[in-house]
């Protein structure tokens, strides 16, 4: 089978096949079904790799010197990320053999990529039947020979929308790529560049959907500025969204540049200056400040808003009255948690808070299941909200707060009631400096143990009230907090995290909350099959202490003393400083679940070395939640 040419188009040319470019364009080309081509991109360029129609893979090489001496080494980048075997995905960064950068990721919406093979050569396809059929290697080889670089068998490439994979044995597994027409990577050069991408050969298998189609490849000038995101899908029609700052990101910005993608949103993981320990101790010790703007808020509303959420959630939300809140969860059919989150309770209307954007879908499935004259509204990008925690949280609050009625004082706000009012003061050397009044929702709950608010703000406001909080906390050494000790407090206090300690074939009874199901309700979705779980959970959470400092990991397992067969597994882990213990939440049978059953968590192979663990209350720091009922 002969060798395809590679068609290059014009830089005129009409691409109405392609989403609208993202800035100023300086160079674009088409790379053809089944061929590669080679470009030059200079220094701090953008470069756009497009998927076109959907299902495409396309491997990328890129050198750097006079003689193109300095190559693309997928190892050195492994080590240098910090990563001992290959996943899926991509590295922020990538270098050459001498640990040279050469460019960065900056956005990527479609999410699964490989980073560790080979781009297709002539002997995959020898080897599986096709002699002579085209590959990427050999497509490579063709348009770097201008250049003078040697050809070669086969070519360590990134290989952008592949759908591969190491399974846990090793194995390299994979499908059909995940990108869907306009998905694309944009990178940014660190140094001038010879770059060559492929529109990936393979047409037998599944890798391209069975049929290769083009790729195409936009350069934008380096004055552009393009922000770093994450393109996430929430369900399968919806389009791509790009990872976003909440209204409180420039600020943090500004004390820190150790930001991570979570949920949609940018948030700080740890602040500059202060580390994970010392932002923790301000939370036990005094205050810190921490942006939860990637909740997801629903209002709920109509003749049927609270017929809906007594189907739909866990928890008796008749018995609220207006201003009080409850936690609990959205259950499916077989009692698995499919979110969990708090119910506003306004009168006759409700607000829902949770995890994820799909939670209004099921809600409106629900109401339309049962016939409810109900409104589920999306508020998440109109209400953005802080978390004032810790021990003079209070005090810090109280001389800013002017509430609306019922209450006249922040003393009067008890455990999950919240009231709308303002927070009003001066923040010096800004605008405001005559004095602000911000309108404002304050919650009392919060995600870490200790005493504290949540404020839910427009997020025309956001930076307003930071700055405003910020400045209120000086006197008493308020910090800004990140993810990283914020997730340290919520082990300590045994708290739930999505993906951890629950996912949809997780019931609330094995999760460690069946206290949030009100099993006494005359019917709600997950009642028949919760009522045969209770009785006997497969298996039932709890908090472990182990022996010694060294920290356990999600997915380990836990083994009864000296036995080699498991009876549960680790969902989070930590070392708390105030107990000075290394502690992890588990989930074990119920037989192994008693307080002060000894067992062992299996470290190396599960077998190679085991550490002693004692069962204990599944928050090991305040069980009796003295400090957040304060």
């Amino acid at each position: 089978m002969p060798m395809k040419t590679p068609a290059v188009a014009e830089f005129d040319a009409d691409y109405s096949d392609l989403p609208a470019p993202l800035g100023r364009v300086v160079a674009e080309y088409r790379v053809e079904a089944a061929t590669a081509l080679a470009y030059r991109v200079q220094a701090g360029q953008y470069i756009q790799i497009i998927d076109v129609e959907g299902s495409q893979c396309s491997d990328f090489l890129a050198f750097a010197g006079e003689q193109f001496e300095q190559e693309l080494d997928a190892t050195v980048t492994r080590t240098l990320n910090g990563l001992a075997i290959p996943r899926a995905g991509l590295h922020g960064k990538y270098f050459s053999q001498t640990m040279q950068p050469l460019f960065e990721v900056i956005q990527d919406t479609c999410g699964r990529h490989d980073n560790f093979l080979l781009a297709c050569t002539a002997r995959y396809y020898e080897d599986v039947g096709y002699p002579g059929h085209p590959s990427c290697s050999e497509n490579f080889n063709q348009v770097l020979q201008p250049y003078g670089i040697q050809p070669r068998p086969g070519w360590s490439a990134v290989n952008f929308f592949y759908n591969t994979a190491v399974d846990c044995e090793g194995a390299i597994v994979g499908g059909e790529s995940w990108s869907r027409p306009g998905d694309y990577v944009l990178l940014r050069a660190g140094c001038d560049l010879l770059c060559a991408s492929s529109s990936c050969a393979d047409d037998v298998d599944p890798t391209n959907a069975w049929n290769p189609t083009a790729i195409h490849v936009r350069i934008y000038a380096a004055s552009e500025d393009f922000p770093q995101a994450i393109g996430r899908r929430v369900s399968p029609t919806a389009p791509v969204r790009l990872s976003r700052d909440s209204a409180f990101t420039p600020r943090i910005r500004e004390l820190t540049n150790h930001l991570v993608e979570y949920n949609g949103f940018w948030v700080p993981n740890s602040f500059a200056n202060y580390g994970p320990q010392a932002e923790y101790w301000a939370l036990r010790e005094r205050a810190v400040l921490l942006d939860l703007s990637a909740l997801r808020k629903f209002e709920i509303h109509g003749p049927d808003a609270c017929a809906l959420l007594q189907i739909a959630f866990s928890r008796n939300v008749a018995k609220l009255a207006t201003g009080q809140s409850a936690y609990g969860c959205l259950l499916n059919p077989h009692g698995g948690i499919i979110d969990d989150g708090i119910v506003f309770c306004f009168g006759d209307a409700y607000r829902y808070v949770g995890n994820c954007d799909t939670d209004a879908d099921w809600l409106q499935r629900v109401a339309d299941q049962y016939g409810f004259t109900v409104s589920i509204e999306r508020m998440s990008d109109q209400l953005h909200n802080l978390a004032l925690q810790g021990p003079l949280s209070r005090d810090i609050l109280r001389p800013l707060v002017k509430f609306d009625e019922p209450f006249t004082t922040l003393d009067q706000l008890g455990y999950f009631r919240f009231a709308t009012g303002t927070v009003s003061g001066t923040v010096s050397g800004t605008v405001s400096g005559n004095g602000t009044m911000i309108p404002v929702l304050i919650s009392r709950t919060g995600y870490t143990g200790e005493l504290g608010y949540e404020l839910f703000v427009h997020p025309d406001r956001g930076a307003e009230l930071w700055d405003l909080l910020m400045q209120a906390g000086q006197p008493y050494n308020l910090l800004p907090m990140g993810m990283l000790a914020l997730d340290c407090a919520r082990i300590e206090a045994g708290l739930l995290a999505a993906g951890r300690e629950f996912d949809d074939l997780t019931s609330p009874y094995q999760a460690g909350i069946g206290w949030a199901v009100a099993l006494k309700q005359p019917d709600f979705i997950g009642k028949a099959a919760l009522e045969q779980i209770k009785p006997h959970p497969p298996k039932v959470a709890v908090g472990l202490v182990l022996a010694g400092n060294e920290v356990a990991a999600h997915g380990q397992s836990v083994y009864p003393v000296g036995e080699r067969w498991r009876v549960g597994m680790i969902t989070s882990a930590t070392f708390s400083p105030i107990l000075h213990q290394s502690i992890a939440l588990a989930q074990v049978a119920p037989e192994y679940g008693a307080i002060g059953t000894e067992l062992e968590v299996g470290f190396v192979d599960g077998m190679k070395r085991r550490v002693r663990a004692i069962v204990g209350p599944l928050a090991a720091y305040d069980p009796s939640k003295s400090r957040v009922k304060a």
